[in-house]
């Protein structure tokens, strides 16, 4: 939308003036506020005119207005000033991991505080689908008789152990001979690409003599299932709780519902794991459970892959200028931890 500057001037402060104090704002406050250089009569002006193109309205009694979405999607785009984060902040964030060991379940619960305590909204994380991971490494133990237990280790940290059942025994020395022989060949591969490479080397008759005997078996055994089973991280509920005052209160039925309802939850964020850069979504009067509310997310990386997305749910009176740092920050580390943990 092309603005003049002067209604950029007077909307940037009318935005910020309602996200700080959560009352409408009227042109005398604008005035006596900011220096805008403006006469009260021209801001008045200004602000009809807005409110006529549907950035603003003043359906208050008190004659002030507020943002609308409309206004809040022209504020972020094309308005609002990235906050630089400042040292404290910086390492209020890098300490809340340094708390835990860097294992991936860890690293995203850690980033569910870090995004909502930092923004007073609320922290979501979807973690990787659960084949995304990369085996580090792989054991077989005889446990008795025909029962053989498969260690899997993954470089996010994970462990993940299988009880194979034979059909009949295998010694322990086979067992050892057979793992050094998959390590050898799928070390360093993603999970979901295994049971393709064993299959690869069942056509190569090159491996111990009873690795025929159990490669469809650990070949099954690495077919993960992501289904319904999804893993989201949630924190800060107790800030939308203390944030949504007046009218916005009635939003928090809808709020909790959403963010325990995992599938649409999924579907909500899953949508910026290929998103690069950080995404800010503004509800809709038309969304039910979104209307009055706003999403910062952006995805994390293991290296150049995509695998997860995170973001802060608020209020629209947020403070877009800080959240979309934090996002942006967070999203950043949280990278370069699991591609970390990944080597």
């Amino acid at each position: 939308m092309d603005l003049s500057p002067r209604h950029r001037l007077i909307l940037k402060a009318l935005v910020e003036d309602f996200v700080i104090l959560n009352r409408p704002v009227g042109s005398k406050t604008l005035s006596e506020k900011y220096d805008l250089g403006l006469s009260p009569a021209t801001i008045r002006n200004v602000l009809r005119d807005m409110e006529e193109i549907g950035l603003i309205n003043s359906k208050h009694h008190s004659g002030g207005r507020v943002p609308t979405e409309l206004g809040y999607r022209v504020y972020v785009d094309n308005l609002a000033i990235l906050y630089e984060l400042t040292m404290k902040e910086k390492q209020r964030i890098q300490e809340e991991y340094l708390k835990n060991q860097l294992k991936l379940d860890q690293i995203l619960m850690a980033t569910t505080r870090v995004l909502s305590i930092l923004s007073s909204s609320a922290g979501v994380v979807i973690a990787p689908e659960k084949n995304f991971d990369i085996l580090k490494h792989l054991e077989l133990i005889h446990v008795s008789g025909d029962e053989v237990l498969m260690i899997i280790v993954t470089r996010s940290g994970a462990v993940f152990n299988k009880n194979l059942f034979l059909d009949g025994n295998i010694s322990q020395e086979s067992l050892y001979q057979i793992s050094r022989y998959l390590n050898q060949f799928i070390m360093g591969k993603e999970l979901a690409e295994i049971p393709n490479c064993i299959e690869d080397l069942k056509t190569r008759h090159d491996g111990p003599e009873d690795f025929i005997r159990v490669a469809d078996l650990i070949k099954l055994s690495f077919h993960i299932d992501n289904g319904e089973n999804y893993e989201i991280y949630v924190d800060g509920l107790q800030n939308l709780v203390n944030t949504l005052k007046g009218e916005e209160a009635e939003r928090l039925n809808y709020i909790f519902q959403l963010l325990e309802d995992k599938k649409q939850l999924k579907d909500i964020f899953g949508r910026y794991i290929d998103s690069d850069g950080v995404i800010t979504y503004i509800g809709e009067k038309e969304n039910e459970q979104l209307c009055g509310m706003s999403i910062i997310a952006s995805n994390y990386k293991m290296g150049d892959k995509r695998i997860g997305s995170m973001g802060i749910l608020g209020p629209q009176r947020m403070n877009y200028n800080k959240a979309l740092s934090l996002v942006e920050f967070t999203s950043k580390l949280v990278s370069e931890l699991i591609t970390r943990i990944s080597k």
